[in-house]
C-alpha cells in the first residue's frame, strides 16, 4: 500500500472533521494528525503485521458513537495476530487514510483512539 506523504502532511496539527470505515460501516468522528516518533530504535515488523519506520503519521480520533466498541477487538493488534485496517476519510479530501489500532480510550461519553497510518490511496 502505498503512502502519500505530501497529502498527510496538508493534513497535520488541525482539527478534522472525519468518517471512519470499519466492518462496512461508518462512524462520525474528528481527528488530528501528527507526524512523530515511534518507539523502536530502528525499522521493524511489529506484531508480524506491517512495518514500522522510527517516525510515522499518528491519528488521535474522537467519536461519540458507543456502537463502535464492538468491532474494535478485531481492528487492534494483541487479541489478533491479523488485525483490520481502519479507513479515515476526512471530509473535504479525496484521500484514502488507512491506519491500524494502536489502542483506545472509553471515556464517560466518547471513545479516543490512537491510530498508526499504514496506507493511503489518492483515486486517479
Amino acid at each position: 500500500m502505498q503512502l502519500h506523504p505530501d497529502e498527510l502532511l496538508k493534513l497535520t496539527e488541525r482539527l478534522l472533521a472525519c468518517n471512519l470505515l470499519l466492518h462496512g460501516r461508518q462512524y462520525g468522528a474528528t481527528a488530528s494528525m501528527t507526524y512523530s516518533d515511534v518507539p523502536v530504535t530502528k525499522p521493524t515488523t511489529r506484531g508480524g503485521v506491517y512495518f514500522a519506520d522510527k517516525m510515522a503519521f499518528k491519528i488521535k480520533a474522537h467519536t461519540k458513537d458507543q456502537s463502535l466498541i464492538c468491532m474494535l477487538s478485531s481492528a487492534m493488534l494483541g487479541p489478533n495476530s491479523d488485525f483490520e485496517k481502519i479507513e479515515i476519510r476526512i471530509d473535504g479530501s479525496v484521500l484514502k487514510i488507512f491506519a491500524h489500532l494502536t489502542n483506545y480510550v472509553q471515556k464517560n461519553d466518547e471513545l479516543e483512539l490512537n491510530l498508526v497510518v499504514v496506507g493511503t490511496e489518492l483515486p486517479n
